[in-house]
């Protein structure tokens, strides 16, 4: 038994430690927007078969706001919106409606799954963007990565890919 909890705290702290911790000051309490201008790729593989339902900016949209709690954010809603992302205006109306420090924008701009099957590898391209409720932007980035993958899954389910690709935008929010 002292050994399946000292195992529990031992893979906690190291999850932990993965991610960066929100900075002291910077915006606690958030709303997240997934966007996608990418279409849902077809399933490929019994993974994407059975679990083939999620469109690329729920994915985003969810990754996202599990990521930004890892970090120590408050996520007080989840916004999807089809096409490209919004603007920073309504953005900023999206804060004052939530009550919220900021809106992170997590928009999925590509994803190139031509080296899943061979290599367990795929392109992913997000863009990431936080405004404040008087819409100011205060982060703003493009996150071009090439994701590897070696588990099976990660080979016949896409999911995985932009999964790692949020997380990595995540870690360099403010």
């Amino acid at each position: 038994m002292r050994a399946f909890l000292l195992a529990t705290v031992v893979m906690l702290t190291a999850a932990c430690v993965g991610m960066p911790k929100r900075p002291e000051g910077a915006p606690s309490r958030v709303v997240v927007v997934g966007a996608s201008v990418v279409q849902k790729p077809a399933p490929r593989g019994l993974v994407g078969d059975v679990f083939g339902d999620d469109e690329p900016r729920d994915v985003v949209a969810r990754e996202g706001a599990e990521a930004l709690r890892s970090r120590g954010y408050q996520v007080l809603g989840v916004e999807l919106t089809p096409g490209p992302a919004p603007t920073v205006e309504q953005c900023a109306a999206l804060a004052r409606q939530y009550r919220a420090d900021a809106v992170v924008v997590l928009e999925l701009t590509r994803l190139d799954l031509s080296a899943v099957q061979p290599l367990g590898r795929a392109e992913v391209q997000l863009e990431s963007m936080m405004v404040d409720p008087q819409g100011q932007v205060l982060s703003s980035d493009e996150h071009r990565s090439t994701t590897s993958e070696t588990l099976y899954r990660a080979r016949t389910d896409w999911r995985s890919h932009v999964r790692q690709a949020v997380i990595q935008a995540i870690r360099e929010l403010p």
